[in-house]
């Protein structure tokens, strides 16, 4: 299993909680979209902290962009028992994905084939909390998950999401990035579903068209299809004021960022959902 052991020393704990709360280096080479693309190996090797952990803590604060991340940040590193190992609280979360009575994905899969394989996944990262399993385990589970979907297809999306856990989280730490972005994809998708000022056909076809039409005119205008390279918010101001002179597009457009909103809501709901059930899980760690 793991060899990280959190932080090593008090002092080691406290100067990263410095950090975050203060939004340093580590804060935003880490915990915001930078990490996306980001080799976050340093972390885990400076804070003994579990790859999957450090590779699940930025998805669980949107990136940067949700302002009650750092709080759980905070109190998150605090629960956490100096040499601890954090390989566990990855794994519960990535199992949240299925098992969770209100977000997760067991009740988007009817018996059969499918269900079952994906139980079977399910199975094998319980295991994992206690127990290394070995690649040809993990790789019978994708390989049966995948035939059973070829032959009684189900949520494709539900699909991928548990082909994403299917893997060591020892050695594929990054699986948890691909579970919890497909997690988080779902449900935008459903909460634009469900949202009560959904576009028509027609106006998804006019919104799309505007768009278009107005990127490909700001773009011409501030000379960005030559060699010109304006400044990024001189070019959503320039997209605003496009959006804003009819009255028709500045109409659609506001319903269009009032939904998103709504949708960001939802999942603003479900993160803080899912970050009270890791810093329950931090709380009960044992040195």
């Amino acid at each position: 299993m793991s060899t990280f052991h959190a932080f090593g020393n008090e002092a080691t704990k406290q100067a990263l909680k410095a950090d975050i709360g203060s939004k340093g280096p580590v804060y935003a080479a880490w915990l915001t979209s930078a990490s996306i693309e980001g080799d976050l190996t340093q972390v885990s090797q400076d804070y003994g902290l579990h790859p999957a952990l450090v590779r699940l803590l930025p998805s669980l604060g949107a990136f940067g962009e949700d302002d009650a991340a750092p709080a759980f940040y905070d109190a998150l590193l605090e629960a956490i028992p100096v040499g601890a190992e954090t390989g566990q609280l990855a794994r519960h979360a990535v199992l949240l994905a299925w098992t969770d009575p209100a977000y997760g994905r067991a009740g988007r899969v009817e018996a059969g084939a499918v269900r079952d394989a994906c139980v079977a996944i399910v199975s094998l990262v319980r295991q994992s909390l206690a127990t290394a399993i070995d690649k040809s385990t993990w790789r019978a589970a994708r390989t049966r998950l995948t035939q059973a979907q070829r032959e009684t297809p189900a949520s494709e999306p539900v699909v991928d999401l548990m082909l994403s856990m299917a893997w060591d989280l020892e050695l594929s730490p990054g699986a948890v990035v691909d579970v919890m972005r497909a997690w988080n994809a779902q449900l935008s998708e459903e909460a634009e579903t469900a949202d009560d000022d959904r576009f028509t056909e027609a106006e998804v076809a006019f919104f799309q068209a505007a768009m278009d039409r107005i990127n490909e005119e700001s773009f011409i205008a501030l000379g960005m299809d030559g060699d010109g390279d304006p400044d990024y918010e001189e070019f959503l101001a320039e997209m605003n004021r496009r959006w804003d002179a009819d009255p028709a597009t500045h109409a659609i457009r506001e319903r269009a960022l009032a939904r998103q909103a709504r949708v960001r809501g939802k999942l603003a709901i479900w993160r803080a959902a899912m970050q009270q059930q890791v810093l329950d899980d931090a709380n009960r760690l044992v040195r």
